[in-house]
């Protein structure tokens, strides 16, 4: 791999980064020579990974001004948790075949420290938790392809909660892991449609949840 490449994906993984973290606000322009300039990297790579990145439809490129950062439609949201519930299912119904007390126990230990996260009403640390959470669940069903396709549509969702929870989340939302309690609970008792049920309604929640906060 060449050092042109490998600077490409640095870039590329950071800028990305930024935008998810919330760094940059939506529709914000972003300037090459703002990249070359913080990055102290020369403009090839900054291109390439700017041009990927549109090729993602996470930024579009503006002639004569810049890249801006695409926003995320209802639409998107409502596709991307249709998928999640797909994926993380299947994921759910093959990790019943090899459920075990590991497992049950992985997932305790994620809550635990998720309670504590929670307790300060945090978007970005709820959500990091969160993903951290169902890519854990995801994990136990040994399939990377799976985990790979869970964890990009995990950030995706990531984006669109910084998007459109702002300025309401912490008045609005409660962060306790209610359902990821229960969940591991109907797993515990080998209930598999029941913790079929809790999980296709917590990925739910990111849609329903926008879907009231635009209502009002």
């Amino acid at each position: 791999m060449s050092e042109n490449i490998k600077l490409k994906d640095q870039i590329y993984d950071k800028v990305l980064n930024e935008i998810t973290e919330g760094y940059y606000q939506q529709n914000q322009i972003i300037t090459e020579r703002e990249l070359i300039e913080k990055y102290g990297v020369s403009k090839s790579p900054v291109r390439e990974a700017l041009i990927e990145l549109c090729n993602e439809k996470v930024l579009e490129s503006r002639p004569r001004m810049g890249y801006q950062i695409r926003p995320i439609s209802v639409k998107e949201i409502s596709d991307i948790v249709e998928l999640r519930v797909i994926l993380e299912l299947a994921a759910l119904k093959k990790t019943f075949l090899i459920l075990n007390e590991q497992h049950i126990w992985l997932l305790k230990e994620n809550l635990s420290l998720a309670n504590e996260i929670h307790e300060g009403k945090n978007m970005m640390k709820h959500w990091k938790s969160n993903i951290s959470f169902h890519l854990l669940l995801c994990s136990f069903c040994e399939n990377s392809q799976i985990y790979t396709e869970v964890e990009r549509a995990l950030k995706f969702s990531y984006r669109g909660a910084i998007q459109y929870f702002s300025v309401s989340w912490s008045r609005l939302h409660d962060t306790k892991a209610q359902r990821h309690k229960e969940l591991i609970e109907a797993m515990e008792k080998k209930d598999i449609e029941l913790s079929l049920k809790i999980l296709k309604e917590d990925i739910e929640d990111l849609k329903r949840e926008i879907i009231e906060d635009l209502n009002g």
